[in-house]
């Protein structure tokens, strides 16, 4: 890429607003278009010049199309023009007006995600079992089964997990931002007696643990819901101690729409590779990924469902 595309890319202030946005978040052109108050064509405009210059990326999440910094403004090559210019811009602290709309969109996001499961509560576990049955994530835990771990469920829900774990580990951290779920999880019949299960209130933004309280963390079929799957990877990061693991399972990416529509998630799947890369990025190494079996759906009025996946990371020292 010539430089002069480059430099005419980044010679205008919105442009460069547009970009130090995507530098923080990932974002759609709906939402850009509410973070900078500017109409879609112009938006829509101003990303295809950063796109041909190569500073950012599109990524299309079904029927709607994120965006985010290129390889060659963020990646390491970091002697490239483009790279320079990012750097620049990351110096340069965005105006508070542009960061109070980025905060208003991402909590607009979890309000969402939010809402979705206050209005299905105890049906979760049956949707769930509908379109995956009720093994997979046995299969995906029999690799990490030291008895003395303390283990994070990131993402609890109704405690699905939480019989299994509690007699294969010695502390379980149940985490889950949603009142009703974790109620749920509190009233599981199978958990009664169980002294070694701690229920915790707390948004995946901000998990409410200490710096390397867990041997493991598990985030079961929980990232697609989330609104910044990057923050709660990061998060996770925090609170897994240096060797300990992260265990990942998570929807290929889809078009199973009726499915998505069903069980109300915000991303479309994840293709592996981007996954790994973020938990790559959150502080994990020697990743493993692998594909995994699944009962397909059990009920006839389920809808046709996405393949999932498990992936599995170190905490680096």
């Amino acid at each position: 890429m010539g430089s002069e595309a480059i430099f005419k890319a980044l010679a205008d202030s919105t442009r460069q607003k547009i970009l130090q946005t995507l530098l923080q978040h990932e974002l759609s052109v709906t939402e850009l278009v509410e973070v900078l108050g500017q109409p879609q064509s112009t938006v829509s405009r101003h990303l295809k010049v950063l796109r041909n210059a190569e500073l950012i990326l599109d990524r299309r999440n079904g029927v709607t199309v994120h965006y985010s910094p290129s390889s060659a403004a963020v990646g390491g090559d970091n002697s490239s023009l483009q790279a320079h210019l990012v750097r620049w811009l990351e110096r340069e602290a965005p105006p508070k007006a542009l960061q109070r709309r980025i905060r208003q969109v991402l909590e607009r996001r979890h309000a969402e995600t939010v809402g979705f499961f206050e209005g299905v509560g105890q049906r979760w576990d049956q949707m769930r079992t509908d379109c995956f049955g009720g093994s997979f994530h046995l299969e995906a835990l029999t690799a990490l089964l030291p008895k003395s771990w303390v283990v994070a469920d990131i993402g609890a829900g109704t405690g699905y997990l939480l019989p299994a774990l509690a007699g294969a580990f010695e502390k379980v951290i149940a985490i889950e931002p949603v009142t009703t779920l974790l109620e749920a999880a509190r009233s599981r019949p199978e958990l009664r007696g169980a002294d070694n299960v701690d229920f915790r209130s707390g948004d995946l933004r901000e998990l409410p643990m200490a710096n390397g309280e867990a041997d493991l963390a598990i985030a079961m079929l929980v990232l697609h819901h989330v609104p910044d799957p990057a923050t709660a990877l990061g998060e996770i990061g925090r609170v897994v101690k240096p060797e300990g693991r992260v265990l990942v399972v998570e929807q290929q990416t889809h078009r199973c729409e009726a499915f998505r529509e069903m069980m109300g998630g915000r991303w479309w799947g994840f293709e592996r590779s981007r996954l790994a890369d973020l938990v790559r990025e959150a502080g994990f190494k020697d990743l493993v990924c692998r594909e995994l079996e699944t009962a397909g759906p059990t009920s006839a009025s389920a809808p046709e469902t996405p393949g999932l996946f498990v992936l599995t990371g170190t905490r680096s020292g």
